[in-house]
């Protein structure tokens, strides 16, 4: 207040506002000297796993009381890398990527930080600061995948069935299994402690190996840490016996067969998987009959190969023998049935019945497969037998395979085939050699000779090919006024053969082209009209098609629609009269409409010209005459 002389107030009170300014006169302290603190091995880097925290009584809106927490030293400071991290602005300590990788709990379990806060965001040199000790334990990472756990197929325990568990570092962690890979069934399960447990007995056949994916989630559904994998393997047991692949396996042995000499191997299998529960061994149980020895034959016990072990083969006395084999693995114990024919040695060769067949003709364009001819040769060995059935092959005269014989296996008649397409210009004659041949090896001292040896002279027919054109359709766009004689455009054919080929038109209806046939130029001989058609399609001999697309020119004038006139009216005129007129032209629309109309000059006071919605109208002046011509 202001007072006078006599103090009395002659002004005021008045109100005053004193704001007092921070100074940074506060420094960031520490809520504790010491921080205790535990990392697991190989956790996430980036992941906190402990804060320190610092307060500044500085105005909290100033950048007095900012703080910024950096590391001031790590001991042991293991080859200067930095193995934590600390947030500058919340004080978070996690494990830097070397961290992750190196803290090991075996070779350093303690470490200590010395870390500072400063205020001023720790940008100034007069930043006020304090400082702190923090002691950091490794401790083993309990988030590790188990190793592969084997179970045994076909498990008659109760299930559920505890395998294997896992365990994040700190409880509370929610755990989910899932699969790697899709499976036809996945009988797992995991619970609420971690424990993981199969709940169906497992099948090797089905699926010899599970890979199963384990989650650790935090409260808010976040992964925790990377998922584990775990191999589950399903262990064979053996519980599939050995099979024969047929009922009954039929070898065939020859009289004259020498002793060890291999007549076929028993086929058998086994749907294990493991090794041993999959081995076979064959032993032979029985011969029937058992003459002239009790062991005309022998068996391998682990390839199955069955020998001879006697050679006094005799068809004439026994000429089949059935054995029974036994085929087990560990346990299974099934019998293999086993029929071996004796039959005649092969002593006999084919023989045609002549030597030289009559001469054949084909045409070129035979279809492959066609039958040529059919030859035969006999055998006389016994029916049905190796030594008996005949394969025919042509053994010359055909280099490239154009033709086949198939043999008869009732009969042993051969048939010859076209193997492949022939070509007169290629080959026009073939002299063929076919030889007879058994499946079985002839007897020592016996050999093929000319009498299983037949030819055959097969001619090829020249067929007159058409010409082929080098496009199978041709097409060109010309004007519809072009020059009568102008050339618009030219095919073009080669003979297979090589003959000169020579062209001519079919189907040209409005005769308005000609062909060179010689050189095979297409030219007009009279003016087009698109009018008349605007795809002209003509045919050239050897069927090739050829259509020539006319294009429109303005060729053609607007007509008037008569069907709108005359127009009758009374006169004279009460009000105006409206008259519509409507014009075409055959021409396209880019060569038609819009059209210009105009009025004869003696009328141009009687009517006016107007448009309406693309149309012209024509209305009367009254009182005038209403006669018009239209230009």
């Amino acid at each position: 207040m202001r007072h006078n002389e006599n103090s009395v107030t002659v002004e005021g009170p008045v109100n005053i506002k004193i704001t007092v300014l921070d100074i940074n006169d506060n420094k960031p302290i520490f809520n504790q000297t010491i921080y205790n603190g535990v990392v697991r091995q190989h956790s996430r880097p980036g992941r906190p796993f402990m804060r320190v925290f610092a307060t500044d009584k500085d105005d909290p809106n100033t950048p007095n009381a900012k703080l910024n927490y950096s590391i001031l030293t790590q001991i042991p400071e293991l080859h200067q890398v930095n193995l934590f991290q600390i947030d500058s602005e919340t004080g978070e300590i996690s494990s830097t990527p070397d961290g992750t990788r190196q803290l090991d709990p075996s070779k350093h379990m303690h470490y200590v930080l010395f870390i500072t806060v400063k205020d001023l965001e720790g940008l100034s040199v007069n930043s006020l600061s304090d400082n702190a000790k923090v002691q950091i334990e490794v401790k083993e990472n309990l988030w590790q995948p188990p190793g592969p756990v084997s179970i045994k197929e076909n498990s008659t325990e109760p299930h559920p069935v505890f395998i294997t568990q896992v365990r994040w570092n700190e409880p509370g962690a929610i755990y989910e299994l899932g699969e790697k890979e899709r499976y036809s069934k996945f009988p797992f399960m995991i619970n609420r402690d971690g424990n993981i447990y199969v709940t169906d007995p497992l099948d090797s056949e089905e699926s010899e190996r599970y890979v199963l994916v384990v989650f650790a989630k935090g409260k808010n559904n976040e992964n925790l840490e990377q998922p584990l994998e775990i191999l589950i393997l399903v262990e064979d047991i053996n519980d599939n016996p050995p099979v024969c692949v047929q009922d009954v396996t039929t070898f065939e042995v020859q009289e004259n067969e020498k002793i060890g000499n291999q007549i076929g191997i028993l086929q058998a299998t086994d749907m294990d998987r493991k090794k041993e529960n999959s081995f076979l061994k064959y032993e032979l149980l029985d011969q029937e009959p058992d003459q002239p020895n009790a062991r005309m034959f022998m068996i391998d016990p682990y390839s199955a190969n069955i020998q001879i072990s006697n050679d006094n083969f005799q068809k004439k006395i026994v000429s089949e023998y059935k054995l029974k084999v036994r085929v087990s693995d560990m346990d299974g114990e099934p019998t293999g049935n086993v029929t071996i024919k004796v039959i005649d040695i092969n002593n006999k060769i084919p023989v045609f019945d002549k030597q030289q067949y009559p001469p054949l003709n084909i045409s070129e364009d035979a279809a492959i497969g066609t039958l040529m001819c059919k030859i035969r040769a006999t055998d006389a060995d016994d029916p049905g037998t190796g030594s008996w059935k005949i394969i025919y092959k042509v053994a010359e005269g055909d280099p490239t395979g154009m033709f086949i014989v198939d043999t008869d296996e009732e009969t042993n008649e051969g048939y010859v085939k076209i193997n492949k397409h022939l070509n007169f210009e290629k080959v026009s004659l073939y002299h063929l050699r076919i030889d007879a041949r058994n499946p079985e090896p002839l007897v020592f001292g016996i050999d093929y000779n000319s009498n299983s040896s037949m030819y055959l002279a097969i001619g090829v027919n020249n067929v007159n090919e058409a010409p082929e054109f080098d496009s199978s359709f041709y097409h060109k766009v010309v004007l519809e006024n072009i020059t009568v004689g102008s050339v618009i455009l030219r095919v073009h054919a080669i003979d297979p053969e090589g003959s000169l080929v020579r062209y001519r038109l079919e189907d040209d209806k409005f005769d308005w082209l000609t062909i060179d046939p010689n050189s095979g130029e297409i030219t007009t001989q009279a003016y087009l009209d698109r009018e008349v058609t605007s795809l002209y399609t003509i045919r050239v001999l050897a069927t090739v098609y050829v259509s020539i697309s006319l294009e429109d020119v303005n060729d053609n004038p607007p007509s008037l629609d008569v069907r709108n006139n005359p127009h009758i009216f009374c006169y004279p005129l009460q009000q105006k009269y409206h008259v519509r007129i409507n014009a075409t032209d055959k021409d396209l629309s880019h060569n038609g409409p819009p059209f210009q109309f105009s009025i004869q000059q003696q009328h141009l006071n009687d009517w006016e010209i107007s448009v309406v919605d693309g149309e012209y109208l024509f209305e009367s002046l009254p009182p005038n005459s209403p006669i018009i011509y239209l230009l």
